[in-house]
């Protein structure tokens, strides 16, 4: 695989800060010149394992707002009438940006250009990396958050300014793109002077520079894509330039822009999705897989009854005479808070208690999830934090072709997506040690894309490829959440895959497609520029009001 699974972050610059004076400290602060004399390398992996370290991050956006935002999480006892509400700790990534994401690539930009004469050229194709995750995060925050400082971010430390602007998302797009381009450009280039072996110290690709530049130009296809519904032309021109350029774009799962961690890495609680209690998968979402044999589910979620505990529970009356054994044992909790009320499927909602072979058994009727696939307790297995794959990118092509945009085989390109999705989850479970881990069989893949909903039909393309986008970011719901907002699938009323209507005490629930965004207080140093981004932000059609939640950034237009 392409990442690097044994990482030991180097924390020279922290050390250094801990054992200074205060004196010293500030002297630091003064001059950049003292502070930034670690090697452009170690500071290039801080930054890059910053993206996934912020345990409050996966807490409170992830595992509190977006799996049940998508439908792909409840809780197993149903879910909280408020969970579409959200909560004032919402936007971590926001600051993790500016603190530790952001400053961190800024700072590995100083050191280079600092440097002259050899030395300055040998770093020619990392100062050109940094601007790929560079652009990666910002896009990410832009996502939730819309206008952001970007263009005079992270200067204070060199130039004094306190004040950055912030850039409009259609802006920031635009010059997102401008950079990603030109670093591939400088990586595609042939410096006068051997480069610098970034080797370990690359957390993604170990220093792999064609895999960088397909990593860029994969970023500038999603980005793209993100214009279907409002710019479809400029979408179009953009994604034709990407294609038709020469450092090509993911294609296997080795180049997967992905974190594979440590085995003492994402430990906390915090990336567990059951820190406040176990977590089954949306019914809909659990019942389509596994009513197409999705080889998937068993990295995803776990068996609940077997036949043979069904019959016990079934003859003690456990479970309602009407209910029969369906053959399955994966089975989802309902997304509706609603279908709480409803006496008929009350053995959804509570721990079954029963005899069975003359013991006493404790079971649910809805699966858990694999929560080993999300963090790592034991300090023996290996996380997976995907960015782009190659899934990602077949499915991308694959949907841009069904549209009528590229003259490429859709059918191919999608059923290519599934295999390498199948694939990538089968070693995502394996390395985290899910609870009953079986390897994949190409029997089973062959089976899958033969299944009534997978097997692709012209009819019933578009959303199929969108399901299967949505399905492939289990592990990555930003763009699950990003799939539902661009396409409007999984839809209520869609051929393949139904979200359920969300109705609390008769009030339909609109699902969240942004955070909340707060005006600034009068003493902060920066309050003109963000009071003016807020101001600008509102006037855009859709935004609503800074702390409407369900309100859209710019690119968010439809469905």
């Amino acid at each position: 695989m392409n990442s690097i699974k044994y990482i030991f972050l180097l924390l020279s610059v922290a050390t250094c800060m801990i054992s200074c004076s205060r004196e010293k400290f500030a002297d630091m602060n003064t001059d950049p010149d003292d502070v930034l004399t670690v090697a452009p390398e170690l500071e290039f992996t801080s930054a890059l394992t910053a993206i996934n370290s912020a345990d409050f991050e996966y807490y409170y956006d992830y595992n509190r707002a977006m799996y049940y935002w998508t439908q792909t999480f409840v809780a197993m006892n149903g879910a909280p009438a408020t969970v579409y509400d959200g909560t004032g700790n919402l936007n971590q990534r926001y600051s993790n940006f500016y603190t530790h994401v952001g400053n961190q690539l800024k700072d590995v930009q100083q050191l280079i250009e600092k440097k002259s004469g050899d030395d300055r050229i040998k770093y020619t194709y990392l100062h050109a990396i940094t601007y790929i995750p560079l652009a990666y995060y910002a896009s990410y925050v832009s996502d939730v958050q819309g206008s952001i400082p970007y263009t005079e971010a992270f200067l204070a430390r060199y130039t004094g300014l306190l004040t950055p602007k912030y850039d409009a998302q259609d802006v920031l797009f635009d010059t997102l793109q401008a950079q990603l381009k030109r670093s591939v450009a400088i990586l595609k280039s042939s410096p006068t002077v051997a480069q610098a072996n970034l080797g370990s110290q690359d957390v993604y690709f170990g220093g792999k520079i064609s895999y960088w530049i397909k990593a860029a130009n994969s970023l500038r296809l999603r980005l793209a894509m993100r214009l279907v519904n409002r710019d479809a032309a400029k979408m179009q021109s953009l994604v034709q330039e990407i294609l038709a350029d020469d450092g090509g774009l993911i294609s296997s799962n080795d180049e997967n822009w992905q974190f594979e961690s440590a085995i003492t890495y994402a430990k906390g609680g915090n990336y567990n999705p059951e820190s406040n209690g176990n977590v089954s998968g949306a019914r809909n979402y659990v019942d389509f897989m596994a009513n197409t044999a999705d080889p998937r589910i068993r990295i995803f979620f776990q068996p609940s009854f077997t036949k043979d505990e069904f019959d016990s529970a079934h003859a003690q009356k456990i479970i309602p005479d009407s209910v029969k054994w369906d053959g399955k044992q994966y089975r989802g909790q309902f997304a509706n808070p609603d279908k709480s009320k409803d006496s008929t499927v009350n053995y959804y909602y509570s721990e079954l208690k029963f005899s069975y072979k003359g013991a006493s058994v404790k079971k649910r009727w809805v699966s858990e999830i694999q929560d080993s696939l999300f963090y790592n307790p034991t300090a023996l297995h290996s996380i997976t934090f995907p960015i782009i794959t190659y899934a990602d990118v077949c499915f991308m092509r694959a949907e841009l072709a069904v549209r009528g945009l590229t003259n490429e085989d859709a059918q191919s390109l999608y059923y290519a997506g599934i295999t390498a999705s199948v694939s990538a989850y089968d070693r995502m479970g394996k390395i985290a040690g899910v609870t009953g881990y079986k390897a994949l069989s190409a029997a089973e893949v062959s089976a899958y894309l033969a299944q009534t909903g997978v097997k692709y039909d012209p009819a019933n393309a578009l959303e199929q490829i969108c399901v299967q986008e949505y399905i492939n970011s289990f592990r990555n719901q930003n763009e699950a959440w990003a799939t539902i907002k661009r396409t409007g699938f999984p839809s209520k009323t869609g051929n393949i895959l139904q979200r359920e209507p969300v109705v609390v005490d008769s009030d339909e629930k609109v699902m969240p497609r942004r955070f909340a965004v707060s005006y600034p207080s009068v003493s902060d140093l920066n309050y003109a520029n963000r009071l003016a981004a807020i101001e600008s932000m509102v006037k855009v059609s859709g935004f609503s009001t800074p702390d409407d939640i369900k309100g859209r950034v710019w690119w968010d237009t439809a469905n």
